[in-house]
């Protein structure tokens, strides 16, 4: 494995936690929280696409927007990408988000980010993996891909060439990490703070 140059990270679960937009979202159906959020970590566990839990409430299809802001970063997102940086990686944010994520993405102290809605290709699909080496100018190998999820960012990052890293964090993360496919993952970490001396391994070596 050659040392990484790049990190690039996703943005839900990952630096972000949804919670609340998901909290509204249960709010707009008229149910519980604990009733949609326990709903939405069975269709996880299911392995069906997480937009399936709004076909068991009446109101349907949702129309409301996805949106997280500033204050929904988790408390090690700004402390771990400055520590990144300090260490001399690269960074970029680049994920499965619609066009209103971009003033967010565009705070954040990374060299670059990017959202699917931009390249009209979403993960898993591996021309998004493609197209993050492309836009960050490195070869897949000297770049890792951390996130959430196994079936979207792991496998595909793998399959890509890069480095797979897989943060167990959030409803995805917790229920992905018992995945016998997580083992596939080049790291495996309970934290995003872990990441800076994870990666470190790899360059040392």
């Amino acid at each position: 494995m050659r040392p990484v140059d790049w990190v690039v990270l996703d943005l839900g679960e990952t630096l972000v936690d949804e919670t609340r937009a998901w909290a509204a979202h249960a709010d707009r159906l008229g149910v519980p929280h604990l009733t949609f959020m326990g709903v939405l970590g069975g269709v996880i566990a299911l392995r069906q696409d997480h937009r399936e839990v709004f076909a068991h409430f009446p109101a349907g299809a949702d129309p409301t927007p996805w949106s997280v802001g500033p204050e929904d970063l988790y408390d090690d997102a700004l402390p771990t990408l400055a520590e990144l940086r300090s260490r001399g990686y690269r960074l970029a944010v680049m994920g499965n988000q619609p066009l209103h994520a971009l003033p967010l993405l565009a705070s954040l102290p990374v060299d670059k980010v990017a959202a699917s809605a931009e390249w009209g290709v979403h993960k898993p699909d591996p021309a998004f993996f493609t197209r993050v080496a492309q836009e960050v100018g490195a070869p897949p190998g000297r770049i890792a891909y951390v996130g959430d999820r196994v079936d979207n960012d792991v496998l595909p990052a793998r399959q890509a060439g890069m480095v797979a890293v897989h943060l167990r964090r959030g409803p995805w993360g917790y229920l992905h990490a018992t995945w016998p496919e997580a083992d596939q993952a080049d790291l495996r970490l309970t934290t995003l703070a872990e990441l800076p001396a994870a990666l470190d391994t790899i360059r040392g070596r």
